[in-house]
């Protein structure tokens, strides 16, 4: 019995020692900078730098010490559509899901730089987001990811005052809310300095900044310098004005109520009846856009209920006769070939807008009968000197995946279907040394902009022979100079030294 008192004694010491270290421990840990240290190998310091220890803010919870500011809070809310008094639109369920297909088709083929955010950690001891920070033009943007990831320790033991500044040229930066026992400076101005002795705190301070546009831009970037110790970093942030789509309705969903035809014509009206009539027979119903430049004492009107024949100014030209075409498209795809073409049952017309529908190409190509002729561009130099290379040996760069038999590539023969938007932005240059040869110069324009593709099993008919009135060859082709004048321009344009041309036949088909 005597022998157990002083065990019981002694645990009863050790329990209320225990809870006591455990309260002074919470009192310390809600009172005190909260951080851990991490051995010298566990980080590799920057240039000029030794690291013996690292201190670094643990994420706790300390945000009764903000105040916020209500003025800027409610600048980084959405403005709701309901302030809006305008007619609404009025659509049905059926076409509200035909409208978001639509949707989704224009954004898969939108070529913008990758807009999802890219967090740079721990390079510097400064973490921020190095991609992917938006705003509207004159509105705010909450910028999250500001963090210092380590500290010097000399500079806590010596007790030195932190300070991190950020500088824009484009806008001001505003504090969401006041962080208790932090300095700021410059809130609401280009640059602000956040000063304060505590990492925690500077940490939390950094966890609420908005930036407000106060330059107007429809798209530009304002480079936010940052700096904090002997380290600066750049973070972009992307002004851009709100880009509205263009949608088209598909009506049925046949190829009459998603595809035009353009044709651009001169003098050969016999192959155009027949070019007319292929579409009609194995796609009634589909609108075709003539383009003709004939000149008048030879004019002949194919208009008719689903044919808008155009009539131009005589001479006007190939390229001046495609932008007409084009421009009096209203469906989401054209299908483009000249008017010694016809549609045949191997162009498959239903297949060629399943694919653009289904991928993120502009334009797909198809053959002439056996013949495809796919080229690429090799882009030689740099921007003071640049050459262009075409590559039509194998002429592609690889096969679409999910696709067998379709390629990728740059440049294709004058059959395509293309998506209107697209192929409209880059358009067909009306220039009259462009008026009676004109082809590379589209795919040249387009390089960058458009994705290409070339389909090997779908095909049209070329028609040759026939009477042509009004000396077609001598307007089809040209003299010497005239072709030298328009390589000439080409390469003024394009701002390139030089086209290498490379059209050749295949070698297994040559032989």
């Amino acid at each position: 019995m005597d022998a157990t008192f002083p065990n019981r004694k002694s645990l009863f010491l050790n329990l209320v020692l225990f809870a006591a270290g455990s309260f002074c421990g919470y009192l310390l840990n809600s009172h005190l900078d909260t951080v851990y240290i991490r051995e010298q190998n566990s980080y590799h310091a920057a240039g000029a730098f030794e690291v013996s220890s690292l201190m670094r803010p643990l994420g706790k919870t300390q945000s009764h010490l903000v105040k916020y500011d209500p003025t800027i809070c409610n600048k980084l809310k959405q403005i709701p559509c309901s302030e809006c008094k305008a007619a609404k639109l009025s659509i049905s369920a059926a076409d509200q899901k035909r409208r978001e297909a639509s949707l989704k088709r224009y954004e898969r083929r939108r070529i913008n730089i990758f807009h999802g955010r890219n967090q740079v950690n721990g390079s510097s001891p400064i973490s921020y987001p190095a991609h992917g920070v938006s705003v509207i033009p004159m509105r705010s943007v909450w910028l999250k990811g500001l963090q210092v990831e380590w500290f010097s320790l000399y500079n806590i033991r010596s007790n030195i005052k932190l300070k991190f500044q950020i500088n824009a040229t484009r806008g001001v930066f505003n504090l969401i809310g006041h962080v208790h026992d932090v300095d700021v400076t410059g809130n609401g101005s280009k640059t602000i300095t956040i000063s304060t002795y505590s990492p925690s705190l500077l940490n939390l301070q950094l966890k609420y900044i908005a930036y407000e546009n106060t330059f107007f831009d429809a798209n530009i970037v304002d480079r936010v310098i940052i700096q904090f110790m002997e380290f600066t970093a750049t973070m972009p942030i992307h002004i851009q004005h709100v880009q509205l789509p263009w949608l088209f309705e598909d009506g049925t969903g046949q190829v009459k109520d998603r595809v035009t035809v353009v044709l651009k014509t001169f003098l050969r009206y016999s192959r155009l009846k027949n070019a007319i009539e292929s579409v009609n027979r194995l796609y009634p119903g589909t609108r075709i856009v003539v383009a003709d430049d004939t000149p008048d004492h030879l004019f002949t009107s194919f208009q008719s209920s689903n044919v808008d024949h155009y009539r131009m100014p005589a001479y006007k030209g190939y390229f001046a006769g495609r932008n007409l075409g084009l421009s009096q498209v209203w469906t989401e795809y054209f299908f483009y070939m000249d008017d010694d073409m016809m549609i045949t049952e191997t162009t498959k017309m239903d297949f060629l807008v399943s694919f653009l529908d289904e991928t993120n190409f502009h334009l797909v190509g198809v053959g002439i009968q056996d013949r495809l002729s796919p080229t690429t561009y090799l882009a030689l130099g740099n921007k003071t000197h640049r050459c262009i290379v075409q590559k039509p040996d194998p002429g592609y760069y690889s096969e679409i995946r999910g696709f067998p038999g379709i390629y990728t590539n740059d440049a294709v023969l004058n059959i395509f279907l293309a998506s209107t938007n697209e192929a409209k932005a880059v358009g067909f240059d009306p220039h009259p040394l462009l008026a009676r040869i004109g082809h590379n110069e589209f795919f040249l324009s387009a390089l960058g902009r458009l994705r290409v593709a070339a389909c090997s099993f779908c095909a049209v008919r070329h028609v040759r022979g026939g009477p042509v009135p009004g000396n077609y060859s001598k307007y089809r082709k040209p003299e010497k100079r005239f072709k030298a004048k328009r390589n000439n321009y080409n390469l003024y344009m394009h701002n390139i030294d030089c086209v290498k041309t490379q059209w050749v036949v295949n070698k297994a088909r040559k032989q």
